[in-house]
């Protein structure tokens, strides 16, 4: 029951390579294909927007291409926050001092001399790669909830704030979508602790698989209750959320006889920040909380959400 870390190896990386010369392109792509995934693309715009859909977990840049060069782009990636973690290895035709001091300014974390050599490309490649993987796997550790495999309390303080500002930048709004299980306590005298931590477990598992994009993020907050964060979403996507957690959990008709429902439900609230508005993302929090008691008081099983007006509206209302 407990969730583990996915095992990956450097067979199961993606490495993006950037070069305007498709002859430049192929020898890397060569050389590296037995030993990684290889993508490849023709600019530096290209190699921007492949990264926003689809991050790849080692980028080989070529340094100088029209219109942008790797220097410029390698700077872009490094202030987005989904692509900063991204390692960036500079692959230049000059090594001199200055060209150099350039790609360590820009944020790369190393370069490789053409014309390439094969064993200096490879080694560096999997050494990078390496040392990713394991960054990886701590972060992993540090952020995920080891009963639930959802994200835990340390991922929420430290993303929310960026998360914020990414809403701030686009003008776009944030929705909080709080809930727990109700009668939960009774459910665990009942049927036991282990009982209970399979059931929260069956919950995360199908929350998980209910949200429908990448960026909406499952969060265990503490015990029975979970946050779900849903970026540029509004307050009718918000209330649609909740009516899909509430739903998604009824139908899994886990028995509760110490329930008034005889199953498994919970109850939830949500609320929506908007840039614009003189809302603090803390008052947001504190809106969606009111909203998860409210639903309680309400008699449990149901959500209420606030609207775009600022008032609190119970399903269907």
């Amino acid at each position: 029951m407990l969730q583990r870390p996915n095992n990956r190896s450097i067979q199961d990386c993606t490495v993006l390579i950037v070069d305007d010369q498709a002859s430049s392109r192929l020898v890397i792509y060569t050389l590296l294909e037995e030993l990684v995934n290889c993508d490849q693309v023709a600019s530096a715009q290209e190699a921007l927007e492949y990264c926003s859909e689809a991050p790849p977990d080692l980028i080989l840049m070529d340094v100088f291409m029209p219109m942008m060069d790797g220097h410029e782009a390698c700077k872009k990636l490094s202030i987005n926050p989904k692509t900063q973690h991204i390692p960036v290895i500079f692959v230049t035709g000059s090594v001199s001092d200055a060209e150099q001091e350039k790609c360590w300014n820009a944020g790369g974390v190393d370069f490789v001399q053409k014309p390439v050599n094969a064993t200096t490309l490879i080694n560096r490649v999997k050494s990078h790669l390496t040392h990713k993987l394991k960054t990886d796997l701590l972060e992993h550790l540090i952020y995920t909830d080891r009963l639930t495999g959802s994200f835990n309390r340390h991922y929420l303080e430290d993303t929310l704030p960026d998360i914020t500002r990414d809403a701030n930048r686009d003008a776009s709004p944030l929705s909080l979508a709080i809930f727990d299980v109700d009668f939960f306590k009774q459910y665990n005298d009942e049927y036991g602790h282990i009982e209970g931590d399979t059931c929260l477990w069956r919950l995360s598992k199908a929350l998980k698989e209910a949200l429908l994009r990448p960026m909406d993020r499952l969060i265990r907050a503490g015990g029975e209750e979970f946050l779900i964060l849903l970026p540029d979403t509004d307050e009718a996507g918000a209330s649609t959320v909740c009516d899909r957690v509430v739903s998604t959990i009824r139908q899994l008709a886990i028995p509760h006889m110490k329930s008034p429902f005889e199953f498994v439900t919970v109850s939830a609230g949500a609320a929506t920040y908007n840039p614009s508005s003189t809302t603090t993302i803390d008052d947001t929090m504190l809106k969606a909380d009111q909203c998860l008691y409210k639903a309680k008081g309400n008699g449990r099983n149901t959500y209420t959400y606030v609207d775009a007006t600022g008032h609190i509206r119970d399903k269907d209302q």
